[in-house]
């Protein structure tokens, strides 16, 4: 197994970063359909919320990444994240779960966000076993149906969620147990 290298970048090298985006993310017969309904794909405008990127490095090889702005709120919402097929299964993944979550800890977020497509399992499991909650579901157009999942960065905060959420675990912890 290669030994693969963690690093947050201003920007990923180009034209390479797109085509591995292109390559991992864009279903073919899902951008087909998108440009027959909706015409040529528009450049959105740029954001002038603060990026966070941490790539997947096999040498200067870039093999994965999770892609995050910060948001209002504390919140640094991962907008997309992928690995290369031929590194998956390896822990990559949950190397970059960690690694934004370290990055959002460095910028005093009190959260991690993301939506995931309901069909992609692998990223859905490592993300729960990462600790994170389901807080939701989204209908995109361009998606489909997608979850939205939480980390609380902060124990307290996620006790409260835990308790506002009526799960009974988390009422007896936040609440204590009477004896």
């Amino acid at each position: 197994m290669a030994e693969i290298a963690l690093r947050t970048v201003e920007k990923f090298a180009e034209p390479e970063f797109t085509a591995l985006l292109n390559q991992l993310l864009h279903d073919p017969d899902r951008q087909e359909v998108m440009q027959r309904l909706f015409g040529p794909a528009q450049t959105p405008p740029p954001s002038g919320a603060r990026q966070v990127r941490v790539g997947a490095f096999d040498g200067e090889r870039l093999v994965g990444w999770s892609h995050a702005f910060l948001a209002p709120g504390g919140l640094l919402y991962v907008g997309n994240s992928a690995v290369h097929p031929e590194y998956r299964r390896q822990g990559v993944y949950t190397r970059l779960v960690a690694a934004i979550e370290e990055e959002a800890r460095a910028l005093q977020c009190l959260r991690v966000e993301s939506h995931h497509r309901t069909a992609n399992a692998a990223v859905l499991i490592a993300k729960l076993k990462a600790g994170y909650v389901v807080t939701g579901t989204e209908y995109s157009a361009e998606m489909g149906l997608l979850v939205k999942l939480c980390k609380h960065l902060d124990a307290r905060r996620d006790a409260v969620f835990h308790a506002r959420a009526g799960v009974v675990e988390g009422s007896a912890r936040f609440f204590g147990r009477e004896g």
